[in-house]
């Protein structure tokens, strides 16, 4: 198998906005600044920073770095950003780092609220097109964790591969990990994917895993790990089993994966 040669992670991380005396969400359309495609950098925020509203979740950029230190230091850094920000408009508002919510009507007005996915994704297994939701049809909103790996010379065929090895070194222990059951209605399912210049963009984690540094971390390391294990050619278990434990998450088949392939 060929190498993954200078790999670096970035991220763009997506949070919700909670109200802490009413416990309930807030849109982040006309209270954060920044948008798809134009995400905005504070004056003294060093580049690669960036936010912006994503649905009416308030979605963030970080630099693509070699080491976890500072991947946990570059999406700490935009949380307490994002936090600071929200409550100088509002002390009571807040970040909360969750896989969904259900949002209430009165936030989901207008047509930016019900616009989800801007630019397709992709399953690794069938390298089809996956289904776009709609988002007039659900108060639910899910907050995802792309993970974006470049490296050297990318290709597709190469970036697929890594796609599925990150499935079952993150999706299949995510269903352990994380106690959501119903972002996958929406986004997140096994082998979700986008390719980009520079490598892949591994679409199946939820916002759940930026909650805490154990978390953040857990996301770098088993990236790294999924590397190594797809330049040895360790063979996979079938597409269809890690499809059917992340999309249905089956916890009991997910530990057993963990315990065969000693994930965690």
């Amino acid at each position: 198998m060929k190498k993954y040669l200078n790999v670096k992670l970035g991220s763009d991380p997506e949070l919700f906005i909670v109200n802490t005396k009413t416990d309930k969400v807030v849109s982040s359309i006309g209270l954060i600044p920044g948008k798809k495609k134009a995400a905005f950098r504070a004056k003294g925020m060093p580049v690669g920073y960036g936010i912006q509203t994503d649905n009416i979740l308030a979605e963030f950029n970080i630099p693509p770095v070699k080491k976890c230190v500072d991947f946990v230091h570059h999406i700490n850094y935009m949380k307490n950003y994002i936090r600071d920000f929200v409550k100088s408009k509002d002390p009571d508002l807040d970040i909360r780092c969750v896989a969904s919510q259900h949002v209430p009507e009165d936030q989901l007005q207008g047509e930016e609220a019900c616009e989800f996915g801007c630019d397709p994704d992709y399953n690794a297994y069938t390298e089809s097109v996956n289904p776009k939701p709609c988002g007039e049809e659900t108060d639910l909103r899910s907050a995802g964790v792309h993970i974006h790996v470049s490296y050297n010379n990318p290709n597709i065929e190469q970036s697929i591969k890594l796609v599925k090895y990150m499935d079952l070194f993150l999706g299949v222990p995510s269903v352990i990990l994380d106690p959501d059951r119903e972002r996958r209605q929406l986004y997140g399912k096994a082998g979700c994917f986008r390719i980009v210049r520079y490598g892949v963009e591994y679409r199946t984690m939820s916002g759940y895993f930026i909650s805490s540094d154990e978390l953040i971390s857990f996301l770098f390391e088993q990236t790294m790990k999924a590397i190594k294990f797809a330049e040895a050619g360790v063979p996979l278990p079938s597409g269809d089993e890690i499809q059917r434990i992340i999309n249905e998450s089956d916890v009991a088949a997910a530990n057993e994966l963990v315990s065969r392939y000693q994930i965690m």
